[in-house]
């Protein structure tokens, strides 16, 4: 019976597929020769090799007029695809049973069985059709007569054509009345296709990206043909053919190299494999990698893309460094990779006892790993080190030991001492007057001797009561390690000198030196004589240098005379103004009979927050009281 035209061709498939091709080829780097080869292959449809006709379209204008009969699966002689006749037609109507190349392919040959007839204005053909439908080139037209099916075929040099069909149309102007003569039957459709475009490639797996690779890891690919299809994938390392290099399933005739459809392969196909860098063909250093695919079609160049993996699997070198003796503290490791290249590392300490290991900030430059250890912040004993350096594909090495294999062990503390000695004008305790400046001797030495050329910082530090904040200046020692520095002016005070090392010698610090300052006090001259009965104005000062005293400084006037053996307070102690300056006022007695001598002095007297030593006086001044009259 007739049956009503069905499509073979899914549109939503067609839609995505070429949606997914547009992508891969966006950001495929396809390696395409410029005489590069077209693949050949042939499809056989409705045969009895392959009695399928998915691939087979059947196209009509009006439905009434033309109907299809699907028999490819009889062994009769009817066994085709068939066009008849059912009504009449107008001209120009057609029923057609064709085939169209897919995207990127040509149809370049045609061999096919036909039983055609033409009658009643209705016209059989075998033809090519062009892209809008139309007819491309004519391969044989039906005659008026009866006969059994016969064998056409045509290769084409040109180019190839978009689409082959075996087609029924009315071409007589008055239209054309229904026929039961008229025919075109077609078997055995035989199409050699030319599939000129590349398989478009995207390199995938974890070494496709950028970077160091080591250990393992996986390669493949994703492939795209919108035209015969993905058949097969194959991955080179240096030459060498690796997984997952495989050929896929495509729609083949058993036994033979020819399809059963027009597409025979999947149009987008991916496949991953694990790989080991370790292993051959893979090597340290620059690998060349190139990922293929190819088409179904034979003899054609496949899509190709190229990679250069870059494999570091050997890790880096590391060994300790002799250290330098003007900088013990510093530990330097030969680190060296010569692959990848370092990316970083650390170096390590801890008591050769036992115990967590103490990392350190660690620099990497072109010549290793360096830092810096505080030997002194340690106990003393014996330390043990370890180094950790890493390349920049992710190796990592360890080591303990030095260039000439012994471990890398180190007696804490690693910089050596010094002795640092200092006197003023040739004691640690000193006395001296009121405004005198005493010298300051130190001596630094060293294991092997005097240290010259090193500077040393002196600090005055004043006795309590003292305005004055501390005196801080630095020296340097001449050749024989000595150094001569005149102190300031001022309180009594501790002098202390401090080295603070240097890369190898560890700091030093002499003991404290002492310098005591007498106290000073003037009286400023009387007169030489007085009348009994008369007052006396005395005043002075006292040596307030850097001291502070903002309510005054307890003092006393003293006298000696008159029968006093020895010197005695004057009324009662005083105090000076906050400048150390002093006046006192005293009236004698009226009832002197003859001329009394007198000596008076200044005495300031003992305070705990005065800075200078006390007590202290001032000089004598002679008074003679004269009798009244």
């Amino acid at each position: 019976m007739f049956q009503p035209a069905r499509s073979s061709r899914i549109a939503g498939a067609r839609t995505l597929a070429a949606l997914v091709s547009a992508a891969i080829v966006m950001v495929a780097l396809v390696v395409l020769p410029d005489d590069a080869l077209a693949g050949r292959y042939e499809v056989v449809q409705c045969d009895r090799a392959n009695r399928d006709f998915t691939d087979a379209h059947f196209d009509r204008v009006n439905g009434a007029d033309y109907g299809f009969l699907y028999r490819c699966e009889e062994d009769e002689d009817e066994n085709s695809l068939q066009i008849r006749s059912i009504t009449g037609t107008p001209q120009g109507r057609y029923g057609r049973i064709s085939w169209t190349a897919p995207p990127e392919t040509r149809i370049v040959g045609v061999e096919a069985e036909a039983r055609m007839r033409s009658d009643a204005g209705h016209q059989a053909r075998l033809s090519f059709f062009g892209s809008g439908g139309q007819e491309a080139g004519r391969i044989a037209t039906g005659g008026d007569s009866p006969g059994g099916f016969e064998r056409f075929s045509r290769q084409l040099s040109d180019g190839g054509r978009q689409e082959f069909g075996a087609e029924l149309h009315c071409t007589d102007r008055d239209g054309c009345r229904a026929s039961d003569q008229a025919r075109n039957w077609i078997r055995s459709v035989d199409l050699t296709l030319e599939d000129r475009v590349p398989p478009a490639v995207v390199a995938g797996g974890s070494l496709a990206a950028d970077g160091w690779k080591r250990g393992g890891g996986t390669i493949g690919a994703v492939a795209s043909d919108m035209g015969s299809g993905v058949r097969s994938f194959d991955f080179r390392v240096n030459g060498i053919r690796v997984d997952p290099s495989r050929t896929l399933t495509c729609s083949t005739i058993a036994g033979t190299p020819r399809a059963s459809r027009l597409r025979p392969c999947p149009s987008v196909s991916a496949v991953q494999a694990d790989v080991d860098t370790t292993a051959a063909p893979f090597a340290d250093g620059a690998n060349a990698v190139r990922f293929c695919a190819s088409d179904f079609g034979s003899g054609a160049t496949p899509g190709c893309v190229e990679r250069t993996v870059m494999v570091d699997n050997s890790p880096p070198e590391v060994v300790f460094a002799e250290r330098d003796r003007e900088d013990p503290e510093l530990i330097r490791v030969e680190a060296s990779d010569r692959h990848s290249g370092m990316a970083g590392g650390s170096i390590a300490y801890r008591p050769v006892a036992g115990g967590a290991w103490r990392e350190l900030p660690t620099t990497l430059s072109a010549d290793g790993l360096s830092a810096r250890v505080d030997s002194l912040a340690e106990p003393k004993g014996r330390y043990a080190f370890r180094a950790a350096a890493a390349d920049r594909a992710g190796n990592l090495a360890v080591g303990t030991r030095k260039r000439d294999g012994s471990e890398m062990v180190l007696d804490f503390p690693l910089r050596e001492a010094v002795r640092l000695t200092s006197s003023i004008d040739g004691s640690r305790k000193v006395r001296v007057g009121y405004g005198d400046r005493p010298v300051l001797g130190a001596v630094l030495r060293g294991p092997a001797g005097p240290l010259g050329d090193q500077q040393v910082d002196v600090v005055e530090r004043f006795a309590p009561g003292s305005s004055l904040e501390p005196v801080s200046r630095t020296a340097r020692t001449d050749a024989r390690g000595r150094v001569r520095l005149r102190l300031t002016r001022g309180p009594s005070r501790k002098v202390s000198v401090r080295f603070d090392g240097t890369r190898r010698y560890r700091p030093a610090e002499s003991a404290n030196a002492s310098v005591r300052v007498r106290g000073s006090a003037t009286l400023d001259r009387v007169a030489r004589h007085v009348r009994a009965g008369r007052r006396v104005a005395f005043h002075g000062a006292i040596g307030a240098l850097g001291a502070s005293i903002p309510r005054g400084k307890l003092v006393e006037l003293q006298v000696r005379g008159g029968g006093v053996p020895s010197y005695r307070t004057v009324g009662r102690a005083f105090r000076t103004n906050a400048r150390g300056q002093w006046r006192f006022r005293y009236r004698f007695d009226r009832f002197y009979e003859r001329p009394t001598r007198y000596r008076f002095r200044l005495k300031v007297s003992r305070e705990r927050s005065f800075p200078y030593l006390t007590p202290a006086f001032s000089k004598a001044r002679r008074l003679t009281v004269q009798p009244r009259g």
